[in-house]
């Protein structure tokens, strides 16, 4: 196993969640779209938004983009009426003419555990082309967000500290005289 292939697998999401001190950005279910625009807009570092129970339990996530959409759905409709190519855009476009909470356009939630691996939580990330995850308790609690830079960061900075691989196919430097 190479050291970076083993950085992935034995650094934990506690190792690197605060690289960037991104803080969490939780509505409740009831919270108004446009509230949780101008919310967004004083947090753009967090691409994820989580909402959360009256427990404070994280219940499902929206991407900024998807509130951005409703908003502007609701705005100028012809805008996005572009993108309705058959039934079912037609169906999802008439359903963000109606959406006005975070309820209406929540995504199932999207966590990892502060002692999951980076590698672990990258591929969930991945799988739901999502930019962030929210790090939860057992309880399903947010306690912090854990964002896609700050993975590559630690990625990057392996790299960078690693030895480059010799290339068999380029000759070695000849040795200099030292002076």
């Amino acid at each position: 196993m190479s050291d970076l292939t083993r950085l992935a697998s034995l650094t934990t999401v506690a190792d690197c969640q605060a690289l960037l001190e991104i803080e969490p950005l939780l509505v409740p279910t009831n919270a108004d779209l446009v509230e949780i625009l101008i919310r967004a807009t004083q947090q753009p570092s967090t691409g994820l938004i989580g909402v959360v129970d009256p427990a404070g339990r994280l219940v499902g996530v929206i991407p900024v983009t998807r509130v951005a959409e409703s908003i502007v759905a609701r705005v100028v409709p012809v805008s996005l009426f572009i993108d309705v190519a058959d039934s079912a855009s037609a169906a999802q476009f008439s359903h963000s003419l109606e959406d006005r909470v975070a309820a209406d356009i929540m995504l199932s939630p999207a966590t990892t555990l502060a002692s999951d691996t980076i590698g672990a939580a990258f591929r969930q990330m991945h799988q739901r082309r999502f930019g962030g995850l929210y790090v939860v308790d057992g309880a399903g609690v947010p306690t912090g967000y854990l964002d896609l830079l700050e993975l590559a960061l630690v990625y990057a900075r392996a790299l960078a500290a690693a030895p480059a691989p010799l290339d068999p196919g380029v000759a070695s430097p000849p040795n200099r005289p030292t002076r």
